[in-house]
């Protein structure tokens, strides 16, 4: 079984102690773009829903590439084509249309569609549409309000609501906690019972987890798997255990669970990829995604690089993430 390593974990909750996120992080257009709430929720909801296993997503000439072109994407579509974000039209749409008209949001000049997976993006995202005809008047607010209470959301009332959805069935609530997040940034909702929040956990925050030895892998079997990018049948127990590394890390540090996705997610997509910035000196992405969210006066070292295990030790520099096929990140 993998185990958490309370040393690692807390040489990270120090670094992450220091930390000073940029307001400028949670003022981008995403989040801060005036437009009504109900409009705005629909976004979040539907390019949440859809997010996962975005590894071929990238508009090269904007520097856009997964999240960010899926961020980019959806606020061109509330601003040009707001119906294709209605539940009732997504409802009734022709899929092969709809399929049509959501690829032609994620195609760069003189390339074709970069979004993959689109026959199951679709059909999530008319599920999506389903239930919210169905069971809230088609309204987003509705089903928020069927969870919320005098002091605020329910944590773990929406979290079971949102399991009514294909897209949002995961039982570690990766997209469920991420739509939280971003209603959470923008202003649109206030939470009962933070202390529910399950951590946003994907594949990059797994990466980080593993190299910097946070999360042990016990079986060798099963390390030399993850080495090796062998493909699993399930890494719910990995993911699990990672949910949990995140969690403490976040407690320790004394940061919301949900900055953890600031942190984390920012750092594996970037500074701990393929090119790591410990071994190559540079980041994946220029400018690297961690520096976008967090100040940082001089990145030309990992900001785990002094606790990193991988940074030293080339079988953690090894580990990769579970390779499975998923919807649910």
């Amino acid at each position: 079984m993998p185990a958490l390593n309370n040393l690692q974990i807390q040489k990270m909750s120090e670094v992450l102690r220091t930390l000073k996120f940029k307001s400028s992080f949670y003022e981008r257009p995403f989040i801060s773009e005036r437009m009504q709430a109900e409009e705005k929720l629909r976004m979040y909801f539907f390019s949440v829903g859809i997010c996962h296993q975005t590894y071929a997503l990238a508009h090269p000439s904007l520097n856009l590439y997964g999240w960010d072109y899926l961020e980019y994407g959806f606020l061109n579509m509330i601003r040009q084509s707001p119906e294709l974000l209605v539940p009732d039209f997504i409802h009734v749409s022709d899929f092969e249309k709809l399929k049509g008209s959501l690829s032609g949001f994620f195609t760069p000049a003189e390339m074709e569609c970069t979004l993959d997976r689109l026959d199951e993006r679709v059909r999530l995202m008319k599920d999506m549409a389903a239930v919210l005809v169905d069971q809230y008047e088609s309204s987003l607010g509705k089903l928020l309000s069927s969870t919320t209470h005098e002091q605020g959301v329910s944590v773990v009332e929406l979290y079971s609501v949102l399991q009514k959805f294909e897209a949002y069935s995961d039982p570690l609530n990766k997209k469920s906690s991420f739509f939280i997040k971003l209603a959470v940034d923008a202003g649109l909702i206030r939470l009962q019972d933070p202390e529910n929040l399950v951590p946003v956990m994907d594949y990059h925050m797994q990466r980080v987890l593993l190299r910097t030895g946070c999360v042990e892998i016990m079986d060798d079997t099963l390390a030399q798997s993850l080495r090796l990018r062998l493909p699993m049948t399930s890494d719910s127990i990995i993911r699990e255990i990672c949910v949990n590394a995140s969690a403490l890390i976040a407690r320790k540090a004394g940061l919301n669970v949900l900055q953890m996705n600031d942190v984390l997610y920012l750092a594996g997509r970037s500074c701990c990829h393929e090119q790591t910035l410990c071994r190559s000196g540079s980041c994946e992405k220029t400018p690297c995604s961690l520096t976008r969210a967090v100040e940082l006066d001089n990145h030309t070292a990992c900001i785990f690089n002094d606790f990193c295990k991988a940074a030293t030790d080339m079988e953690y520099h090894k580990f990769w993430q579970p390779v499975v096929e998923t919807h649910y990140y």
